[in-house]
């Protein structure tokens, strides 16, 4: 891989470790000081996108909102972007059917911009991967540009859940994409009794550049008001546990500023 080369890096486990969802409560705040991993990415329309600070911090480009609380609300006046209460939409699907191009693109332009306010952007991804659909991903590409931010993109859609009539048109983009690719990790979808093990499991990898997701979020109230609490408190949990992170020294750790600084 073309980056890995360039940062002397080729044939090796290569990892970076990204706290998603910051911005959302200050107990996912509060999760990534603890932890000390330096990289993730903000949502700036949360509520506390301005009490967050790092060192490798993107911008978690966000057009859905899906629970019932917390909601959040576009910066601009995009009505597609609105559900009847003036939220973003609730659910991909949702969003995918009414959203406009020009208002997407409008409302990301101003989640960037609104970002380089609070902070030093490293790097672009999207919350719940709302830029798959096709007209979108070529926005979301065009910006990574236009602003020299290096986006996530993985290595292969396989297991994404993209929907089959999306996959020509994205892959061809992925092709012609020129940014690293990674090879993405979530343990999201686990029950958060097995996440110690995926963890654990993370010294089975073979050489490579992987982006892991994580969800921390400490064990206050505000944490635990989230619908998906005890997802969030088990990754944080894993990754204070000490084998876990005996585990994690086994890769060269990488920053999305360091692939900035590359590219």
């Amino acid at each position: 891989m073309e980056v890995l080369a360039r940062l002397g890096l080729e044939g090796r486990r290569v990892l970076i470790l990204h706290h998603d969802d910051l911005g959302l409560t200050h107990a996912q705040n509060a999760a990534y000081q603890a932890l000390g991993f330096p990289t993730g990415s903000v949502m700036v329309p949360g509520a506390w996108a301005g009490g967050v600070r790092g060192r490798d911090l993107g911008v978690h480009l966000t057009l859905t909102s899906e629970w019932s609380a917390p909601r959040m609300r576009p910066l601009t006046q995009g009505e597609s972007l609105r559900d009847g209460a003036g939220f973003f939409p609730g659910s991909l699907e949702a969003l995918w059917t009414q959203a406009c191009p020009e208002e997407v693109e409008r409302e990301l332009r101003a989640q960037i911009e609104a970002a380089f306010r609070l902070f030093a952007p490293t790097h672009l991804d999207v919350h719940q991967g709302a830029a798959l659909r096709p007209d979108l991903a070529e926005i979301y590409l065009r910006l990574a540009i236009a602003y020299r931010l290096p986006p996530l993109l993985p290595e292969s859609l396989e297991g994404l859940g993209v929907p089959p009539a999306f996959l020509p048109h994205l892959e061809r983009l992925l092709a012609q994409a020129p940014f690293p690719k990674v090879r993405f990790l979530d343990p999201y979808g686990l029950p958060p009794e097995e996440r110690l093990g995926f963890y654990l499991g993370l010294a089975g990898l073979p050489p490579g550049l992987y982006q892991l997701v994580h969800h921390s979020a400490l064990p206050t109230p505000e944490g635990r008001a989230l619908p998906d609490w005890p997802t969030r408190e088990a990754d944080y949990f894993a990754l204070a546990h000490p084998e876990v992170r005996r585990v994690l020294a086994e890769f060269h750790p990488l920053t999305w500023a360091e692939i900035r600084e590359a590219l």
